[in-house]
């Protein structure tokens, strides 16, 4: 038995802000809370989706500063010529790699339509492109979408399941993502706004019968 004043384990603060969010929901029936664990458990498995992709990433301040990098590399590049790269540099890394090659040979082996010579400035400008891409997708702004489509629509459809209706008084839907946001530890920087939650709910109003037929199961 836990003393009174002692720090929570990891599975008692669990409990607690799972115990938030059906006070917030305004469940209390054992059946029905039992129901709702159940169906609880994809959401908790999406947000746990949601950390994972975040840890696993590299650091985004460290991405830009590499993409700053690329692109002073690019220009001094472009400076220089694609042709000090394609034939100057090119012909230094082949004898690195083959030092008893003689000048003739390296030559050759440059000249071979077999091997032909790479662009490395169209090279450059495609992988900052692709990182360009990657900072975008992985922007705040776009793990928000994440979040909607991994656990604000899938938990709205929940809600619909089970007839749980929002009002501002008794049952505010801000109170309620605020609860299950806390619960999946979902950072407040990647939580899309009240006026957000609204609209999305909105939008999907008109197809809450249909929710509840695919969620019936």
């Amino acid at each position: 038995m836990r003393n009174k004043g002692s720090p929570l384990n990891e599975a008692e603060r669990r409990d607690q802000l799972l115990d938030a969010l059906f006070r917030a929901l305004g469940v209390s029936d054992p059946f029905v809370l039992h129901v709702l664990k159940q169906d609880l458990e994809y959401i908790e498995h999406q947000g746990a989706r949601f950390r994972t992709a975040l840890v696993e990433q590299p650091d985004p301040g460290a991405v830009k500063r590499l993409r700053a990098s690329g692109g002073r590399m690019l220009a001094l590049s472009e400076e220089v010529g694609n042709d000090f790269l394609t034939n100057d540099i090119e012909k230094i890394i082949l004898s690195q790699l083959n030092p008893d090659a003689d000048e003739q040979t390296l030559h050759s082996w440059m000249t071979d339509p077999e091997h032909p010579q790479k662009d490395l400035i169209a090279t450059l400008t495609t992988y900052l492109s692709a990182i360009d891409q990657w900072l975008e997708i992985n922007s705040t702004k776009y793990r928000r979408r994440d979040v909607r489509k991994l656990v604000v629509e899938p938990f709205l459809r929940l809600m619909a399941k089970h007839d749980i209706t929002t009002s501002r008084k008794q049952r505010p839907r801000k109170k309620i993502f605020d609860a299950l946001f806390d619960w999946l530890e979902i950072e407040p920087k990647y939580r899309p706004t009240s006026a957000n939650i609204d609209a999305i709910a909105r939008e999907m109003e008109p197809g809450t019968s249909e929710l509840k037929r695919n969620t019936a199961g």
